[in-house]
């Protein structure tokens, strides 16, 4: 039987040094010296922080899916072995628990910025 390691990292590892090669350099710009604007390719920490998001978001929409059918696949090959029934239920849980923190994080984000009071 295939090791689930050894099938999504390498996946994850991929897809995310494509990322790394299309990257580009950010400057941080400093508020008490510097007026947000003042250069087209500067970024503030909001505009890295969405970069991030995503990148996430878009990773999830690829790996969630293929972890809902893998814990699918272990619940129906598992011959009513309790221990891969728990483990199918349990992957395709945190799948989807993942997948929705992941699709709510601008609104975590604004929530955040809302308690700091940051406008």
């Amino acid at each position: 039987m295939l090791n689930f390691k050894k099938i999504i990292v390498p996946a994850i590892l991929f897809l995310g040094s494509a990322t790394v090669v299309v990257a580009e350099t950010v400057k941080f710009i400093n508020p008490l010296t510097e007026k947000p604007g003042d250069s087209t390719s500067d970024k503030g920490l909001s505009e890295i922080i969405d970069g991030i998001m995503g990148f996430l978001l878009g990773l999830a929409v690829i790996v969630c899916p293929v972890l809902i059918i893998w814990g699918g696949f272990l619940i129906a090959t598992g011959s009513g072995a309790e221990d891969k029934t728990k483990k199918g239920r349990a992957i395709i849980t945190y799948a989807c628990v993942g997948f929705v923190i992941i699709a709510l994080s601008s609104v975590i984000k604004a929530i955040i910025l809302d308690i700091v009071g940051v406008k």
